[in-house]
């Protein structure tokens, strides 16, 4: 089921992300530990193991711990690359907060296609190394929208921007 017929959904994708940030920092996940840091219901994370365990992605028994497969740690490396890339485009060179672009990043990172992935980590290489480059960002995002694209604003544009974030 990890193949051309399964798509690592969003929500899928953080739990894999979860597994992998347990084994790496405690040697080991349980389920209990995948529900509090997803923030949802032991039956839930069950629930996503159970999907988890049938793509391929993951080995669980049911009480027992939680191992990522060798293309679950290839998805959870994937999805952590394109989050970082996403972040630090997001703080480096947009100049957004750290926890607003984690949380942007999260949205991101499982629709970001490999080229564009590669692109982003130049850029932002590249903006990082040329610091007479650098953007002084703007509040008036609203004006610009309205006037680049004829466009109104997009909801909070201008009150996101103004409060730094």
């Amino acid at each position: 089921m990890s193949g051309p017929d399964f798509e690592l959904t969003d929500s899928l994708g953080r739990y894999v992300l979860v597994i992998y940030e347990l084994i790496s920092e405690e040697g080991v996940a349980r389920s209990k530990d995948i529900a509090r840091l997803v923030g949802v219901s032991r039956p839930s994370v069950t629930g996503a193991l159970q999907k988890l365990a049938r793509s391929n992605l993951i080995e669980y028994e049911p009480y027992g711990n939680v191992k990522l497969t060798k293309t679950g740690i290839k998805s959870a490396r994937s999805l952590l690359l394109k989050h970082r890339a996403t972040f630090d485009f997001l703080t480096h060179v947009l100049g957004v907060s750290d926890t607003r672009s984690d949380a942007v990043a999260a949205e991101i990172e499982q629709h970001l296609p490999g080229d564009v992935l590669c692109r982003l980590v130049q850029f932002t290489k590249w903006y990082n190394d040329n610091e007479s480059f650098r953007f002084k960002w703007s509040a008036a995002c609203g004006n610009l929208c309205r006037a680049v694209y004829g466009l109104p604003a997009v909801a909070g544009c201008v009150e996101a921007t103004a409060a730094g974030g």
